[in-house]
C-alpha cells in the first residue's frame, strides 16, 4: 500500500492530530472551522472552511445600516485584508493586507483605534487630511472572523462606537453558528 502522507492513530475520543506542519503550511490555528467528509469508498476528507464568504454574506446589511447612521466609511475585514465597505474611503483600503498592529488586537478581542492612519506604521494609504480609524472584532465564542471598522475625518463619537461595537457583537454570534 503506498502512501504520500503521515500516519496518525485515532485515540480513544476518535481524535487525530492534525501534524504541524501541514498546521502551518495551510495557516489552519486553534478554533478554525474544518468540514469533515465521508466517501462512499470509505475515504474520509478533512478541509479548513473559507468563512470569509459567509463574514462578506453576513456583514452587507449590517454595513448598509452603518454607513446610513455614521458621518464616514464603514469596512470588513478577515483577519488578512479589508473585503468590502460602504463609504469615500473604503477604494482605498479594500483587498489590502490589515496592519499586523490591528491584527493582534484583533485576535486579542480588543478594539483599535487610532486618531490619525496616515501617522501610523503599516498602513498602506494615505489621506489628504487627518483620518481617524476604529476597529471592533467580530467574534463569537472560540472564534474571531475579522473586525468591522469605522474611518472618519474627525473624531468618532460615542454613538457610532456603540453602533459599531453591537454591529460586531451580532454578526459574531451569527458566524459561530456555522
Amino acid at each position: 500500500m503506498k502512501t504520500n502522507g503521515i500516519i496518525r492513530k485515532v485515540d480513544g475520543l476518535g481524535r487525530v492530530v492534525i501534524p504541524r506542519e501541514y498546521r502551518k503550511l495551510h495557516r489552519i490555528s486553534l478554533g478554525d472551522p474544518m468540514e469533515i467528509s465521508c466517501l462512499d469508498n470509505g475515504e474520509i476528507i478533512l478541509k479548513k472552511m473559507d468563512m470569509t464568504l459567509t463574514l462578506e454574506e453576513l456583514s452587507f446589511n449590517a454595513i448598509r445600516i452603518l454607513s446610513e447612521n455614521i458621518s464616514g466609511s464603514v469596512l470588513v475585514s478577515n483577519l488578512e485584508k479589508w473585503l468590502g465597505g460602504s463609504g469615500q474611503a473604503k477604494g482605498m483600503f479594500i483587498g489590502k493586507e490589515i496592519p499586523e498592529i490591528v491584527r493582534k488586537h484583533i485576535l486579542a478581542r480588543k478594539d483599535y483605534s487610532i486618531c490619525d492612519v496616515n501617522e501610523a506604521d503599516g498602513f498602506d494609504v494615505r489621506f489628504a487630511e487627518p483620518t481617524a480609524l476604529l476597529a471592533e472584532p467580530v467574534a463569537g465564542d472560540g472564534d474571531v472572523f475579522g473586525a468591522l471598522y469605522i474611518t472618519g475625518k474627525s473624531t468618532i463619537s460615542p454613538e457610532e462606537i456603540a453602533l459599531l461595537k453591537t454591529a460586531a457583537s451580532i454578526l459574531g454570534t451569527s458566524l459561530q453558528k456555522f
